[in-house]
């Protein structure tokens, strides 16, 4: 065909055969269409997710778009979310070359969690709406470590411990960078640990000069906090330790459970700080450990000691950078037991009487130390004085009570003594009980039988004259 002819969407040529029969004839049927295109929309890959990132980060992606039918294919590309700042390009065609497609997103003020969005790929593919999908999950950096703490002065050759700690929001492990000369380059990452937990590492330096410390945190997924604020260390030449510390000073001899306080004092060359282990039984061994002191301070500490025997009492100096000095010169002091009050004299007092009417009684005793003495009487009915003193040793007590019901009644007392004169009787030892005294309630109906002291027939008379006024 060409310009000049009419151009037919179909032509039909009949042909009919004269020479055949009207019922043998056939129709030959011939169709001409114009030529048809199909343009297929392929893109690959279909989704991307860029799993943790970072808020305030940007960060991109690609993909491929192009023609696998006949024609031309035309395409315009839309973002769903306001986080996909960046597609380049976002419109274009193609006869079945490739063309990449460059995808932006920006983190800037998202909160931690979960984001998914689409961009819509529209096209004159005849096989609907096409997207291309994105998703991440903002990851909230740890918290900014804590300033390091640890000695803020030392000597080379030494290992100090640097702690530092940090909190991920998310619950996640946490992993701390030390930078050790304040360029802002982390030296050494150390192994995962659960957030929250402090993290201690022991440096050794190499030389004598200002060494300036700080850490940063990264979770299990990398996202890193800042550097914490710097710890400036200044290290020194060669430590020396301290000299031995003076002989303590302090009481000769004592009790056990009593405490007593010695002192010491040490010179250290290099002018450091200074701790001093105490050894309290001479076994070479450190029992108690004082905090830091100034060098040539005088330090004095208390010990009690709760087993009678001889003791010898020494100590060592450790100066800020670990060295110590040999043990000073023993001090020995003699601990003695305390011993109980005596066995206190069995109650004084009425054997008979009449319930309700308080009755006096009297005990004593003796403490072998001199210590004052408290006493408890114990009233057979269930009832006790609770313990009553102080009464200096030997001296007489007199406690009342008055006995609720008609019965007979066992009164003992036993006493306790106060080393310490302090009125605390946790460090007090107690006698045993006194022999008993037995009373009657009421009182014998024979007023005046030999049995009764003269105080006791007394008693009952005036307890007879109140019956009568009653």
């Amino acid at each position: 065909m060409n310009k000049n002819k009419m151009k037919f969407l179909g032509c039909i040529l009949l042909s009919l055969s004269m020479l055949a029969p009207s019922y043998l004839a056939a129709d030959n049927i011939f169709i001409e269409s114009e030529l048809y295109t199909s343009p297929s929309l392929e893109y690959t890959p279909i989704s991307y997710d860029f799993g943790f990132v970072e808020e305030g980060e940007c960060y991109f992606t690609t993909f491929e778009i192009w023609n696998s039918g006949t024609g031309e294919l035309t395409w315009d590309l839309d973002p769903t979310q306001p986080w996909i700042t960046g597609i380049s390009p976002n419109n274009g065609s193609s006869t079945g070359e490739r063309v990449t497609v460059s995808v932006r997103i920006d983190t800037t003020g998202l909160s931690s969690g979960l984001y998914s969005g689409f961009i819509i790929i529209n096209s004159n593919d005849t096989t609907g709406i096409n997207s291309f999908g994105i998703s991440f999950i903002v990851n909230e950096p740890p918290s900014t470590p804590s300033r390091p703490s640890g000695p803020s002065n030392g000597v080379v050759g030494t290992p100090y411990a640097y702690s530092t700690v940090s909190i991920d929001s998310e619950g996640d492990l946490i992993s701390y960078g030390l930078d050790w000369n304040g360029d802002d380059i982390v030296d050494h990452w150390g192994s995962y640990r659960p957030s929250g937990v402090t993290y201690t590492i022991y440096l050794t330096f190499a030389a004598a000069r200002t060494y300036y410390l700080q850490f940063k945190a990264k979770d299990e997924h990398g996202a890193q906090s800042g550097f914490s604020p710097f710890k400036t260390v200044e290290i020194t030449g060669e430590n020396h330790a301290p000299e031995v510390p003076d002989t303590p000073t302090g009481p000769s001899s004592g009790d056990i459970d009593t405490s007593y306080s010695f002192t010491t004092s040490v010179t250290d060359p290099d002018d450091d700080d200074v701790k001093y282990g105490w050894d309290w039984d001479g076994d070479n061994v450190i029992d108690q450990w004082t905090g830091f002191y100034d060098s040539g301070d005088s330090v004095t500490l208390s010990h009690r000691y709760t087993s009678a025997g001889t003791y010898q009492i020494k100590v060592v100096a450790e100066d800020e950078h670990g060295a110590q000095s040999d043990f000073s010169s023993s001090k020995t002091i003699i601990i003695t037991g305390n011993s109980a009050p005596n066995k206190p004299a069995t109650p004084s007092g009425p054997i008979s009487g009449k319930p309700g009417i308080p009755y006096s009684y009297s005990s004593s005793a003796i403490d072998p130390d001199g210590d004052n003495i408290y006493y408890l009487f114990d009233w057979g009915d269930g009832t006790t004085s609770g313990w009553k003193g102080p009464f200096g040793s030997g001296s007489t007590i007199i406690e009342s009570h008055t006995w609720a019901n008609r019965g007979t009644y066992a009164i003992r007392v036993k006493a306790i003594d106060d080393p310490n004169g302090d009125g605390d009787l946790s460090d007090g030892t107690e006698s045993v009980y006194s022999d008993s005294l037995p009373i009657s309630m009421p009182k014998n109906k024979n007023l005046f039988s030999r049995e009764h002291t003269f105080q006791d027939i007394y008693q009952n008379i005036l307890e007879l004259i109140q019956s009568f006024r009653n």
